[in-house]
């Protein structure tokens, strides 16, 4: 193979690919503003690819073992970062749903298991009418990502309705001696969303009641 080309690896593309995209936003870009941190960091960037290839070249000499090596590398970054922040779980809104809130109340017991796992990339969640779901799950066996839909397919926050909604809060309440953690989501029409930590408050006040009405009726059903 040609001397030339063998100089050429994916982290040195990637070096001078991230310097050029720099050089290009200062020269685009007039008014930096927020955008000389990401100028900053594509140089940054670049020159970390750039020291890593060169040591690559230094150590194992063989452009294939080279190519190899940061190519693998390059794919675990990515299955990496994909992995902590693109899996998702999707809320499914039954028909006519009609509340403002979703909510997901752990650690109840006798009721369903969400079955998320270290591997699991996606898992759709099926919210009750109420906008109250209980699980036995753990409330740390969750994914960091959230979508949802209603059960036609629409998604909220998309341009098929004008539909909305934020994660509000994670919190938790005390009932029968025992502490609940759950994690609650705001749907709005049109702008969306605000909210206040009055209406934090009030909502926990409300939650904690109709739990400790559907808590009742869990255990007069055993």
């Amino acid at each position: 193979m040609n001397n030339t080309l063998k100089k050429i690896t994916p982290f040195l593309i990637l070096s001078i690919s991230s310097i050029i995209y720099a050089i290009f936003i200062v020269i685009k870009e007039r008014n930096l503003g927020w955008g000389f941190f990401a100028v900053i960091a594509l140089i940054v960037i670049g020159i970390l690819l750039f020291v890593v290839d060169f040591g690559l070249k230094k150590w194992l000499k063989n452009y294939k073992k080279i190519f190899l090596t940061e190519l693998a590398l390059l794919l675990l970054v990515v299955v990496v970062y994909n992995y902590k922040f693109n899996r998702t779980k999707t809320l499914v809104l039954p028909t006519e749903f009609n509340k403002s809130y979703v909510t997901i109340i752990y650690g109840v017991e006798n009721s369903k298991d969400l079955s998320i796992s270290a591997l699991t990339w996606n898992k759709k969640i099926e919210i009750p009418k109420s906008g109250i779901l209980l699980t036995s799950s753990d409330f740390n066996e969750n994914l960091r990502e959230t979508d949802m839909k209603m059960d036609s397919g629409i998604y909220l926050n998309s341009d098929e309705t004008e539909k909305g909604f934020i994660r509000m809060t994670e919190s938790e309440f005390e009932s029968n001696g025992r502490n609940y953690k759950f994690r609650t989501w705001k749907i709005q029409d049109g702008f969306c969303c605000s909210y206040s930590s009055k209406e934090v408050e009030k909502f926990k006040t409300e939650l904690k009641t109709e739990f400790e009405t559907e808590f009742e009726k869990i255990k007069a059903s055993r």
